[in-house]
């Protein structure tokens, strides 16, 4: 049976890509196969069923597993099989290795690359020189940056079963997700990079306003999920969104990644007024030396105080916090449990740090000979192993204890769950609510 998921979200870079491909005149056709809750067999009966002569899948190493068999599975159906995504760019020729039938691989913002290498297919020419194109013999060198983000296409929302996505925290109806900008410009020991690089580049704030006038009156949203990195670096262009949903009348409900160091009341009065629900925190650690091990810049007060005015304003907080960082020891991760829950955090989310190549993270692990995949998950995670660092403080066993510890003790709090029960809003939070639940619970007594 197929589970029902409690996050299912559009995959908003195939959409991008797309709607540049329509743009030069292209016919073309997205399966949101993990939206339609399609088994393999009908995933194949579907690709089989387009005829397409090229077909493109993207991939996240996370969930590469299930990419590389889509990939396996959609090569008798097509002349042309290409393979893209976060994963590519982070592995770039390897993945040859893994899909030995693939006829090029692409990384990097595609959005003008894709579109060069269909049109030379198209006119009988060999993609293999086009910047951005990964061939088994070479890689080449990235498509330059979308400078100017404005001048992009939206994305292709059409194309997408638009009436599946869901997000269990969401107040208000239909979900997407948008991204308003690309790149970060902080330097974490454990982001990955190599898609958006360092570089922040922004699109205006009328430019993300045409694009919500346009969800919310053609598809009918009324919850957005900003995916930017850092939505609030220039308070500025936040200004002037919030102050352009507010004077178009933009009645959504939506939630955006912030920086504890960037915050400040009045930004946030003005988000909250514009109907920011949730702002989500790269929080990590409670322990200083592991914030420094993670070359995070920041510090605990930090954190606190931008907790405490998340909290006067009335928008709901997120954290994320990284367990097993290799300098702390257990005790070390439970005083990080401990700040999750003495922050008065709305929602925590718990995971080990998994150093992904690209990273100084994962440079550092290999030198060490740290680096392992082990079956450490969160509740949510889709991988059945995941990278982890195994040093002096930290093995498989420990690591999987202290992910379950984490949720116990957050989550399963008397009062914690009673306050879910009463920011049940409509039945659809009650569903994804209530298997959220259940998966906790499942997965806290393996």
């Amino acid at each position: 049976m197929i589970e029902r998921e409690t996050i299912v979200v559009p995959p908003l870079g195939l959409a991008y890509l797309a709607a540049a491909l329509r743009k030069d005149g292209h016919d073309v056709s997205i399966l949101d196969a993990f939206a339609l809750q399609l088994d393999w067999q009908a995933f194949e009966q579907q690709v089989a069923e387009a005829k397409a002569e090229l077909i493109g899948v993207t991939g996240m190493t996370p969930v590469v597993d299930n990419s590389l068999r889509a990939l396996k599975i959609a090569r008798p159906h097509c002349m042309f099989l290409v393979f893209g995504g976060a994963h590519v760019s982070a592995f770039k020729q390897k993945v040859f290795e893994q899909v030995p039938n693939l006829d090029f691989a692409m990384y990097g913002e595609c959005e003008k690359a894709f579109p060069e290498a269909v049109k030379a297919l198209e006119n009988g020419r060999d993609p293999s020189d086009i910047p951005g194109v990964i061939t088994r013999d070479k890689v080449n060198d990235p498509q330059p940056l979308v400078e100017n983000l404005d001048t992009l296409p939206f994305p292709a929302r059409d194309l997408l079963p638009n009436e599946r996505y869901r997000y269990a925290l969401s107040r208000r109806g239909r979900v997407t997700t948008m991204f308003t900008s690309r790149g970060c410009p902080y330097g974490c020991a454990f982001c990955d990079k190599s898609t958006f690089t360092s570089k922040w580049r922004a699109r205006s704030a009328e430019n993300i306003l045409a694009e919500v006038e346009e969800i919310v009156g053609k598809y009918g949203v009324r919850s957005i999920i900003i995916y930017d990195d850092l939505f609030t670096v220039d308070k500025k262009r936040v200004k002037e969104f919030c102050e352009g949903l507010i004077k178009r009348n933009l009645k959504i409900d939506w939630k955006c990644e912030g920086r504890v160091n960037i915050v400040d009341e009045g930004m946030l009065s003005l988000m909250k007024r514009a109907g920011c629900s949730m702002i989500a925190y790269g929080v990590e650690t409670a322990n200083q030396h592991g914030l420094d091990y993670l070359n995070k810049g920041t510090n605990p007060d930090m954190v606190r105080k931008a907790f405490a005015a998340m909290r006067g304003a009335g928008i709901r907080t997120m954290g994320y916090f990284i367990l097993g960082i290799p300098v702390e020891t257990y005790e070390d991760a439970q005083r990080t449990i401990d700040f999750a829950i003495a922050l008065k955090a709305d929602y925590a989310q718990f995971s080990v740090l998994s150093p992904f190549p690209n990273t100084k993270m994962y440079d550092d692990a290999i030198a060490k000979g740290w680096y392992h995949e082990v079956d450490a998950q969160n509740p949510l995670d889709k991988d059945l192993k995941r990278p982890a660092i195994i040093s002096e403080n930290w093995d498989e066993q420990r690591l999987r204890d202290i992910l379950r510890e984490a949720h116990r003790r957050f989550y399963l709090r008397p009062s914690r769950i009673v306050k879910e029960i009463f920011s049940i809003r409509n039945i659809s939070q009650l569903k994804s609510k209530l298997s959220a639940g259940l998966r906790l619970l499942r997965w806290s007594r393996r």
